[in-house]
């Protein structure tokens, strides 16, 4: 019997079905590996369309906030210069298109996605890419930021913190609603120490406050608020006996980087340190920077006052500090936003106003010009006689520092406490002090060149103590009226004296502000805080004899009329100060929100 070998009929058909399934197979693959990549490559593009998309819109917010009106639009570029378009831009089979809103917040001031309370001063910006990626398939990439009006305040809430320290070992704080002109219910901040000198300020870029406060016992602890919950984020050594303010805090403008100064409590070198926080950083110790130290080339003593000033303008990140030491001597630094530097050649004075001894008093004050961004440092030199210039300046602008001047010629007076601010809208400055030999109000006015001086305002104030701050300044915009604000402690009263000043005219006001309930006399320590959203208003704080905390708003219309009412409700804030020197309590408006 013989076997045939070969293919039948059957495994012919077999074979033939599987040779075609698997070249269906492999042709779909290669099919799919074709559209995959396709796909991605779209995906990238489409992702680099709308990217660049925000970025753009950023541009145009840079350059103007007015450029982000609500709606949906398309970008275009002409000449070099973008700008947006009525209608949604082709980018070869893509389309590009941009939609702007206003942000939405919620009670506390955060962003969300859904609907809360428009903010007129943050968008919502989304920027969506589409295109087919087949005749019935539609793909698309969104992109969504948040943008800032970074030059102007984020809210107009008029909202203010602030701190204080008690006899307790815990310090208290407070909020004040602006709608309502009240403050609520003191709270705890953390149990620690005593609090005598505090500081208290609040982030430019989001809702963040920092507290400083030092003991009796020389610790300078830092706190930090994030709008719902406060930490301690360090604590350091400044050698403190509480009767002076070795440390300050302030912020970049721009960033938004936290920056503290402080004494070191030593002599000859490294006499001061830093530590400085991101602005994209929450609060927490993780997030600060170790200290560094900063040696004072001009100054050898041991750092007794430190205070620090912010450059207003929105595009810059500058700081200045001045400090007194042991000595008597003062001098004073610039920070660029990456370093200090630019200390004068020689100590602005080695002489300081005091009370009794040296370094008792707070006897200098800096400020930067609004506009020009240039940098003005002001003191009370000691004096033998009332009759005598008792108060120099020196101003930094244009990289160079200036001649040490008097403030006041002629007829003048000391100047043992004294106070600066600087009009927010322009380069103007006020200037106010009170002397110690025979207890004169003198006031100035700087228009962006020269002072204009006023010299015995008032000739019968309480004379300045150790510690003490019996003279604030700030200023109101009302209308087409400026005005500058003096708030002084008179003597013999219980009631609140002040001046106001146009240009450089000023006008002691006739009547006193009746407050309720009247001010143990004397007053100790006073602070103006001007409201930077609403710029016909401000906020002054006061600890009196008694070591009572009491706060008060002064409001002018645009006639212009001037309205004082007690935003504590007519009780002091606080019975039982720590002390009533050396900023025993401070409060600072939330700039954003």
């Amino acid at each position: 019997m013989s076997i045939k070998t070969g293919f039948g009929i059957i495994e012919i058909i077999v074979a033939l079905g599987l040779f075609a399934t698997v070249s269906v197979t492999g042709i779909t693959m290669i099919l799919h590996s074709f559209t995959t990549n396709r796909l991605g490559d779209e995906q990238t593009t489409a992702s680099n369309l709308s990217s660049a998309g925000i970025e753009i819109v950023r541009n145009l917010r840079s350059q103007s906030w007015s450029n982000l009106v609500a709606g949906t639009y398309g970008l275009k570029n002409t000449a070099g210069l973008w700008s947006f378009s009525s209608t949604p831009e082709g980018w070869g089979k893509f389309t590009r298109s941009v939609l702007i809103e206003d942000g939405q917040r919620d009670g506390s001031g955060n962003i969300i996605n859904s609907v809360g309370t428009p903010d007129s001063n943050l968008k919502k910006v989304t920027v969506t890419t589409s295109w087919n990626v087949g005749a019935s398939r539609n793909n698309t990439v969104i992109l969504t930021d948040y943008l800032t009006n970074f030059s102007k305040s984020i809210t107009n809430s008029g909202d203010l913190i602030l701190a204080w320290g008690d006899t307790t070992t815990t310090p208290k704080w407070n909020i004040y609603t602006n709608t309502s002109d009240t403050f609520g219910t003191k709270g705890n901040l953390i149990v620690g120490e005593s609090a005598f000198n505090v500081d208290t300020k609040t982030s430019p870029t989001k809702k963040e406050a920092l507290v400083g406060y030092a003991s009796a016992t020389g610790i300078l602890h830092l706190l930090c608020y994030n709008g719902s919950t406060w930490s301690e984020d360090w604590s350091v050594s400044i050698g403190s006996t509480g009767t002076s303010r070795r440390f300050d805090i302030g912020y970049e403008q721009t960033t938004g980087n936290a920056m503290v100064v402080y004494s070191t409590n030593t002599a000859t070198n490294n006499e001061l340190a830093y530590r400085t926080k991101p602005g994209s950083s929450a609060c927490g110790s993780g997030n600060w920077s170790a200290g560094t130290n900063l040696t004072a080339a001009q100054t050898n003593g041991i750092v007794q006052w430190v205070k620090i000033t912010e450059d207003q303008r929105a595009t810059q990140n500058n700081l200045a500090i001045a400090w007194e030491d042991a000595t008597s001597a003062l001098s004073t630094m610039i920070w660029n936003g990456t370093s200090w530097g630019n200390e004068p050649t020689s100590a602005l004075d080695t002489a300081l106003e005091r009370v009794s001894v040296a370094r008792d008093a707070d006897p200098f004050d800096l400020t930067y010009e609004s506009v020009s961004g240039a940098l003005m440092v002001i003191w009370g030199r000691n004096t033998a006689s009332n009759n005598a210039n008792g108060a120099f300046y020196r101003r930094f602008s244009a990289g160079s520092w200036g001649a040490v001047t008097a403030v006041m010629t002629g007829t003048s007076d000391d100047a043992t406490n004294l106070d600066i601010s600087s009009n927010p809208a322009s380069n103007e400055i006020v200037f106010a002090s009170i002397g110690n030999q025979q207890n004169d109000l003198q006031a100035a006015y700087w228009n962006g060149s020269a002072w204009t001086r006023s010299a015995n305002l008032d000739t019968s104030c309480n004379n300045p103590i150790v510690g003490s701050h019996k003279v604030t300044t700030g200023w109101l915009t009302s209308g087409a009226n400026t005005r500058s604000i003096v708030v002084y402690d008179d003597v013999g009263t219980g009631n609140l004296s002040y001046a106001t000043g146009n240009g450089g005219t000023f006008t002691v006001s006739p009547t006193d502000f009746s407050v309720t309930p009247t001010f143990g006399n004397p007053q100790i320590t006073f602070e103006i805080v001007m409201d930077p959203k609403n710029t016909d208003r401000l906020m002054l704080n006061v600890a009196d004899a008694n070591n009572d905390l009491f706060a008060k708003r002064l409001v002018m219309t645009a006639t212009p009329t001037f309205t004082w009412t007690n935003s504590d409700g007519g009780v002091a804030l606080e019975i039982n100060l720590s002390q009533g020197i050396a900023s025993p309590f401070s409060a600072a408006y939330w700039r954003n929100p």
